[in-house]
């Protein structure tokens, strides 16, 4: 079980990871052959278009996933249903394109585009089985291949020299190959049959994730969009800096975590304290990497700014300091919305949400124009210290997820964390070491001092943490 477990995880981590190193080859690919004008065009019809695909997913493969027993009427009312829906969006975003665009090449960008969400949904079905039954090998597989093949091919493209259709064609090229992946692994037949009582379940199970999900994209846009119109282009550029070095690890271990998460939730939702259980170790694993992880990104900012990225982003270093903070706060409740869907009471935290987030780009446009891209870091991290303890209240009436078990769970790493920070801030000026071995020795100093903190304040996390994988 503990080697089936981490063979599970490894597959998981795989595709996350190796997601984001094809994604930065693709990017710096593009940025060369393409111009920002061809490049932004095209990422923001995708971007649009992916959102769209996001809700339309959210509302129906969480809720495949955590279901006691999935029969063929779900399967075939889902699959069916998303066909149909995708269709008529297909028809809706042309026609839409064609009517409020006077540019051709943005009216067929678009169009074309938004045959996306078609690939995108008719492999919901797929992947909420696959996560079902644990086949997180085939499904880092199929999501590998089609971002190689859709890399290769919008590569192709550009060298062609058609511009925005690169950063198209490669998005439509990687979910048609998954989806061709998925069906050549599971070959059975989906009967054209969509039963109304299944589709009215599926879509009052999913339409609190939907909407939470929304809720955190247009957080993510809606930041940056805010940010440039009370702020300018540099506040953005900045902020988009310190983000990126933030968003990328924490997408891919979060992503990793949370999809594993969801069928191990639900299978434990009808016996709640195996849940509480899981939930706690779940968080006081993660935590044990992740916070002092965010923690040694604010001690390091400095350090990774000026060395790596060059003095001009002198700007981003407080930025970085403050979301790392903002996502080591989040680490403390990051199954919360997870967990919630598993035993299907997401809806309440919906209103949380959508208020946080109204806060936060209120913020952010009342305080642009005089604090700039700090305006936008500190709305994300007053959103983060509001919708927390609400997570948990959510958790509490949901499962009886009580704050000691918040805190049970998360003490530790944060004390150690906090030991960490004070001995690198305390010793490190005494070493006298400069450029890359300032960086490198505060790395060692900080690993060091958190694993002895931790340690101390738990010394057989070893085996506890083992158990995690051959327990409950």
């Amino acid at each position: 079980m503990a080697n089936h477990r981490l063979v599970t995880l490894s597959w998981i981590f795989t595709e996350k990871f190796g997601l984001i190193l094809l994604s930065m080859i693709t990017f710096v690919v593009y940025a060369k052959l393409l111009s920002p004008a061809e490049l932004g065009v095209g990422t923001i019809i995708i971007a649009i278009v992916e959102l769209i695909g996001l809700v339309y997913s959210s509302v129906l493969e969480d809720p495949l996933v955590r279901l006691e027993r999935l029969e063929d009427k779900h399967i075939s009312t889902a699959f069916w249903a998303g066909v149909l829906v995708s269709l008529v969006s297909i028809v809706i975003i042309s026609l839409a394109a064609f009517l409020y665009t006077p540019d051709p090449l943005l009216q067929w960008l678009t169009a074309v585009a938004s045959v996306k969400i078609l690939f995108t949904m008719m492999a919901r079905v797929y992947v909420a089985q696959m996560r079902r039954s644990g086949n997180f090998k085939m499904l880092a597989s199929r999501t590998l291949l089609g971002k190689v093949a859709g890399g290769v091919g919008g590569i192709v493209v550009a060298l062609c020299g058609w511009g925005a259709w690169a950063v198209i064609a490669q998005a439509l090229i990687m979910e048609w190959v998954s989806i061709i992946v998925l069906m050549h692994a599971d070959r059975r037949r989906i009967a054209f049959a969509i039963d109304r009582t299944v589709l009215r379940e599926l879509l009052k199970a999913g339409a609190p994730v939907a909407i939470n999900s929304l809720s955190s994209q247009t957080l993510q846009r809606g930041v940056n969009v805010v940010l440039g119109m009370t702020a300018g282009a540099n506040a953005v550029g900045m902020f988009n800096m310190a983000m990126r070095i933030i968003e990328l690890p924490r997408t891919a271990i979060y992503n990793g975590l949370l999809s594993y998460a969801l069928p191990a939730f639900a299978r434990r939702s009808a016996e709640p304290k195996r849940l509480l259980g899981i939930i706690g170790d779940s968080t006081a694993v993660s935590g044990f990497v992740l916070t002092p992880l965010f923690i040694g990104l604010a001690l390091t900012a400095n350090d990774l700014i000026l060395l790596i990225f060059g003095a001009k982003w002198a700007d981003a270093i407080p930025l970085l300091q403050v979301l790392a903070c903002t996502a080591a706060i989040g680490n403390t409740a990051m199954y919360a919305t997870t967990a919630l869907v598993a035993v299907n009471r997401s809806h309440l935290t919906i209103k949380a949400e959508v208020l946080t987030t109204v806060l936060a780009l209120a913020l952010v446009y009342s305080l642009g124009n005089v604090y700039g891209g700090m305006a936008a870091a500190a709305a994300l991290l007053t959103r983060m210290l509001l919708i927390t303890p609400l997570q948990i209240r959510g958790l509490n009436l949901a499962i009886g997820y009580s704050w000691r078990r918040f805190v049970e769970a998360n003490y530790r790493s944060v004390i150690a964390s906090l030991v960490m920070a004070a001995t690198v801030l305390l010793v490190s000026p005494q070493l006298g070491f400069q450029g890359y071995l300032h960086l490198i020795g505060n790395i060692a100093l900080g690993a060091l001092s958190y694993a002895v903190a931790y340690s101390l304040i738990h010394p057989h996390w070893p085996q506890e943490f083992k158990s995690v994988f051959t327990a409950r």
